[in-house]
């Protein structure tokens, strides 16, 4: 994910072969999307990187 997110301006996540969300690598962070969040921060890090993103 980390490639992605320095890689990528623009993101589509796709589940079950469906688009289930697109936007930028700075708006996946404000995301309210569960598909998204759930498999984005599923690591300690990523979750740590959201909540600080979040506050600022």
């Amino acid at each position: 994910m980390n490639s992605v997110m320095e890689i990528g301006e623009t993101i589509l996540f796709l589940k079950d072969g469906n688009k289930a969300w697109e936007g930028s690598n700075k708006n996946i962070f404000k995301t309210d999307n569960e598909a998204v969040t759930d498999f984005v921060y599923s690591s300690n890090l990523f979750k740590k990187v959201r909540k600080l993103y979040l506050n600022d």
